[in-house]
């Protein structure tokens, strides 16, 4: 039923994910579900969400631990597997807790809460493997990767292909490269541009030109 529910919640977020769609896509009796969800929805939703998020936690680990591999390569390789994995899955499929959080109202407290505390698990995950030393920018910049991420379902949804994942995921990677301490190797300063400054040009001798001797 979980299963179920996370795939209706990732097509058509709160508004279709209700008892009925879920009886129907999975299979189970009415009956069942209340027995093993007596908060009805609410707590469906809710299980549903924290296991999904689980999921994505794993995926940010993955996509960010190795050290070794330069930040822009990671970000690059994240927003490419993004992409062939909605086109992989028909392109339309958006994220469970960005469609859940674009349906609530102001009395869905309890969701709002897993929702916020999703996408703040999200940032820390992803903040932990940033290079910068303060934790202000760290987490900065990891919350535009979700913003990016989330962003980019939406364009991928409309125009049902994965660009705007890769295009997203290669700005990224030069913000990055632009803005990374110069402690990294990684930094503007190391990159094939900084080696194509004009150069300065030679100021002349207080004493005037030279005269040629006789």
């Amino acid at each position: 039923m979980i299963q179920a529910a996370e795939t209706l919640l990732r097509e058509s977020g709160l508004s279709g994910a209700g008892i009925k769609h879920l009886v129907a896509r999975s299979g189970a009796p009415v009956g069942s579900v209340y027995h093993f969800f007596p908060g009805g929805k609410t707590q469906i939703v809710a299980e549903t969400l924290r296991l999904h998020s689980a999921k994505v936690v794993r995926l940010f680990e993955d996509a960010f631990e190795d050290a070794a591999v330069p930040l822009p390569a990671r970000l690059r390789a994240l927003f490419r597997m993004a992409a062939k994995g909605f086109e992989a899955a028909g392109a339309d499929k958006s994220c469970a807790i960005a469609g859940v959080t674009l349906d609530l109202r102001a009395s869905d407290h309890s969701l709002r809460q897993v929702c916020d505390a999703s996408f703040n698990q999200w940032v820390d995950e992803i903040a932990s493997h940033l290079p910068w030393p303060d934790v202000e920018t760290r987490r900065s910049f990891a919350t535009m990767v979700v913003l990016s991420l989330e962003g980019a379902f939406i364009l991928a949804r409309a125009g049902k292909a994965g660009h705007a994942f890769t295009t997203a995921g290669d700005w990224l990677a030069r913000l990055a490269r632009s803005t990374l301490p110069v402690s990294t190797g990684e930094s503007h300063a190391s990159s094939p541009a900084a080696h194509h400054r004009p150069a300065r040009r030679r100021r002349r001798s207080p004493s005037g030109p030279r005269t040629k001797e006789a």
